[in-house]
């Protein structure tokens, strides 16, 4: 009866590939999440749909698979012909992924190497939807500048695929920094300069003031993947220690200004409508839910100070992306919508624990 009425309640989520193995090891979920401590809650719905949610590389895509590796890191396993096998080890021993296929770029650098290039596949829901998306995505996983990648000889580097989106960026016609400004501060200081391939020079600052200047709003899913990359240079440029002023003091202003808005415009069961952290609103599709809520915590875990993380609202987003994930236990999910939920609630949870939880009201 349960499972029919997961069923029935997401009977207008598009179930597009995130499939269920089941677990019996796993204890059942609780029937009323608000009865677990927030930090468990989290905890356990992490982990269940990390055991209980298999990708294969033959029948997904590197869309699907990357998005696993965002939320999950190194701990997704992705089902291989040889057996289970961490995710990212199997994308970096080259072995195929439709969607993942590194290219020979140009000869950069002194003295020149060849740099690697992964092509864009928009709206095809199999290769990137978004300018160096896929280095974006093991950037934060702890890949060295070192890292092999393929079993090319000699073997291209995490470094020859960061020079290529250097010396790329004019190709960037659609001016879609997002992804670039994450890649780029894993990798560089925010102080950094180079020469792109129409002789210019660029720098992260000008990356960032491009992020800036665009509309949040009417930017992809609401605009929040234009503030994570915004928040991910604003951090490593505090983390550098150097100053905060001019675009920067506009990033630190963009991004509080938006903290609040999502606070104002966040509907009391703690979920967000169509119009993610810009107006208030309401779905009864509980998959459109997942991936507006779902973003919305994303960005404000990677974005907001250790007080708001640890305040009541923020908790009720957290348990309402739990609930909603607990009552499709029993359905495949749009592996986006999923992963970024979970990539939320696992930055929440790295954010919060070492900080008290505030009981929420």
């Amino acid at each position: 009866m349960r499972a029919a009425s997961a069923l029935l309640i997401v009977s207008s989520l598009l179930c597009l590939g995130c499939p269920l193995a089941g677990n019996p090891s796993l204890p059942p979920a609780s029937e009323s999440p608000h009865e677990e401590p927030i930090a468990e809650l989290v905890e356990r719905t992490l982990e269940q749909n990390r055991v209980q949610r298999r990708l294969s590389v033959q029948t997904h895509g590197a869309w699907q698979i990357l998005h696993g590796i965002l939320a999950y890191g190194d701990q997704f396993t992705l089902e291989t012909p040889d057996g289970p096998q961490t995710a990212i080890d199997y994308l970096l021993q080259g072995k195929p992924v439709a969607g993942f296929e590194p290219t020979r770029g140009d000869r950069i650098g002194d003295p020149p190497r060849v740099g690697l290039r992964m092509e864009m596949q928009p709206s095809t829901k199999i290769g990137q939807g978004h300018r160096d998306q896929w280095l974006a995505v093991l950037s934060q996983s702890g890949l060295t500048p070192e890292t092999k990648i393929g079993p090319a000889d000699p073997p291209f580097t995490i470094e020859d695929w960061v020079r290529q989106v250097e010396y790329d960026l004019p190709r960037n016609l659609e001016l879609e920094f997002s992804w670039t400004l994450i890649a780029l501060t894993q990798y560089r200081d925010t102080n950094h300069q180079w020469i792109a391939r129409d002789g210019n020079s660029y720098a992260v600052e000008d990356l960032l003031q491009s992020e800036v200047n665009q509309s949040i709003p009417s930017s992809v899913c609401g605009g929040t993947h234009r503030l994570i990359g915004i928040a991910a240079a604003l951090a490593k440029r505090r983390a550098e220690g150097r100053p905060v002023t001019g675009v920067w003091a506009d990033a630190e202003m963009l991004l509080a200004n938006a903290v609040e808005e999502a606070r104002q415009n966040q509907n009391p069961d703690g979920s967000y409508g169509v119009d993610y952290l810009h107006r208030p609103g309401w779905t009864r599709d509980l998959g459109e839910s997942l991936g507006t809520t779902g973003h919305v915590l994303e960005f404000i875990a990677l974005s907001a100070p250790d007080r708001v993380l640890n305040e009541p609202w923020v908790q009720r987003t957290a348990r309402r992306l739990c609930g909603i994930l607990q009552r499709c236990e029993a359905v495949d999910l749009e592996c986006g919508v999923l992963y970024h939920a979970l990539h939320g609630l696992q930055e929440y949870q790295s954010r919060v624990n070492s900080n008290p939880i505030t009981p929420a009201s």
